[in-house]
């Protein structure tokens, strides 16, 4: 538990004042900055700052100071707002941020002061309960964004000198492999270590030029000793879950998990492989390593070298006797092939990719160069998984969706989905006073999940790549799909129907049995005509 170092003087003023102690930019309006032209003044006392809005923070709320800087302020023509508590490193990052002549900022002896500031920063993520932070460095601002449950947020606003500084910092000093030195003008990646308020942070870095500037983001992957969540506390459902238990028990094959970035792939990785015997050797080729993963062998791959890519990587770990080998990502011809490869010589093979949906998993494949012939074998894929994440709604601020008349409006659309259960269906309130999702009206996100057990009918499906067949057959023998998962949350009153659209597509069709009318501008039940003239292979099994 970590220890509360509020210091008592703060706290005597704040419960004296019916005040809040403020420890972070998160506790003040983001474009609400030191003012310059107190900053000199402030400056020299160390432990004052005066905010554009007029307010005082102070570390020393009960010293003369004080009352001076209020004076000051006065003849200056300023305007005198609230004195309130703030820590000292709060104080310290406001009078950072403000534009000084660079030679007055400090070179490298600022960089200690930096790597305390970029883990100030972490600490108000993690506080956020963020995912990603957003460096986004310009001319003449730089703009910190948390992502929380998917969405985007404004942090604060720095200036532009502040956030190179953090940047460089990041990667010059921080990262597992720190580059000898940052260069916003080229893509850069790594994973980084820290220590931030008593808890052990790990997180993927990413860097991209931008016109005016260059973005930095920031991926929080593991926080403390936390192993990963089980699969059933993602969001899968039991018969899910039960597949791929089924899958990750095989001595040899391949299971392949896709969805766009940001999806939770990595993170459903490591779950399964907590389900798979400790006996048995794992090898993990990343870029970087991401999660940490106990009794496996981790190896991060170097794409700038050709000998410590993906590829070759991937092929010596064949030699070090694994039993199980997971590849980050299969982005070419060279790692689909190992993943082949070590499936058919008697290893079981985790990989992810990026496709739309589990079925064109196979279809990516042929796409890289690997036959149907070969896909379609018994030896190599057995499970694919494709997912989304869904936000949750808030169980205390949101409403039924009869109270909603955007959502009433829609409901003709939905009707054949939701008719007979829309008394479970609940509508996201955003910007409410809920204290509970902070007026998101959304509390985490959920997996939204395809799973298929690659069957000797799927592999006849594979090989004559009959995608379309293959889906049909699968509905036929009650598989559940990304569409029907997500129909599924919503009927029970997790997620809003418009958010549930946003990852799956509408709630009420299938493609694959409606023709869609361009004169009416809707889709309609494919006539008999148009399903005479569809090959028998597809309709018939």
């Amino acid at each position: 538990m970590a220890v509360d170092q509020t210091p008592e003087n703060l706290r005597r003023f704040a419960e004296a004042t019916g005040t809040t102690i403020l420890t972070s930019q998160a506790d003040l309006d983001p474009k609400d900055r030191a003012m310059v032209e107190m900053h000199d003044w402030c400056q020299q006392q160390g432990f004052i700052v005066v905010l554009h809005s007029g307010n005082i923070l102070t570390s020393q709320p009960e010293s003369r100071v004080v009352q001076n800087c209020k004076v000051v302020m006065i003849n200056k023509g300023l305007k005198v707002g609230q004195v309130i508590a703030a820590m000292p490193s709060l104080i310290n990052l406001l009078l950072a941020n403000v534009d000084v002549p660079e030679n007055q900022a400090g070179g490298d002896a600022t960089f200690s002061v930096q790597q305390q500031r970029l883990r100030m920063l972490i600490k108000d993520a993690l506080t956020a309960r963020a995912s990603d932070i957003h460096i986004e460095v310009r001319e003449d601002v730089t703009r910190i964004l948390f992502r929380k449950n998917g969405e985007m947020h404004l942090h604060a606003e720095w200036l532009p000198r502040l956030g190179r500084e953090i940047a460089s910092v990041a990667f010059n000093k921080e990262t597992d492999s720190a580059q000898s030195h940052f260069n916003p003008l080229v893509p850069q990646d790594a994973s980084m270590p820290l220590h931030v308020s008593g808890a052990d942070v790990r997180l993927r870095l990413a860097s991209m030029p931008a016109h005016g500037g260059f973005d930095v983001v920031m991926r929080i992957l593991t926080i403390g000793n936390q192993g990963a969540p089980k699969l059933e506390d993602l969001g899968y459902t039991p018969d899910q879950v039960a597949i791929i238990s089924k899958a990750v028990q095989l001595p040899y094959g391949a299971i392949v998990v896709s969805g766009p970035t940001g999806s939770g792939k990595t993170t459903t990785l490591a779950s399964c492989l907590q389900m798979i015997d400790p006996r048995r050797k794992i090898f993990t080729i990343e870029d970087p390593v991401e999660k940490i993963v106990p009794n496996a062998t981790q190896v991060a791959v170097n794409t700038d070298k050709e000998d410590r890519d993906f590829a070759a990587m991937s092929r010596a770990s064949l030699r070090m006797d694994p039993d199980v080998i997971v590849l980050g990502e299969m982005r070419d011809l060279d790692t689909a092939k190992v993943m082949t490869s070590a499936s058919i010589t008697g290893h079981l093979v985790l990989s992810t990719i990026h496709t739309n949906n589990a079925v064109t998993i196979v279809t990516r494949l042929v796409d890289m160069g690997i036959s149907a012939s070969l896909l379609g074998d018994s030896n190599i894929l057995v499970c694919l998984i494709s997912q989304r994440l869904a936000p949750l709604l808030c169980q205390k601020c949101s409403i039924p969706i009869q109270k909603s008349p955007q959502h009433m409006n829609e409901m003709a659309r939905w009707k054949e989905v939701l008719d007979l259960e829309v008394h479970n269906v609940k509508a996201r309130v955003h910007n409410s006073n809920c204290a509970f999702c902070e007026g998101t009206g959304i509390v985490g996100r959920s997996v939204v999940a395809e799973v298929i057990w690659v069957d000797e009918a799927g592999r006849h499906f594979i090989q004559r790549g009959n995608v379309l067949g293959w889906e049909l057959y699968l509905q036929e023998h009650g598989w559940l799909s990304l569409r029907e998962h997500g129909v599924e949350l919503v009927k029970a009153g997790k997620v809003d129907p418009f958010d549930a659209e946003t990852i799956v597509g509408p709630l009420n069709h299938s493609l694959q049995h409606n023709v869609f009318d361009y004169k009416n501008q809707l889709f309609q039940n494919l006539p008999a005509s148009t399903q005479a003239a569809i090959p028998a292979e597809v309709t018939t099994h």
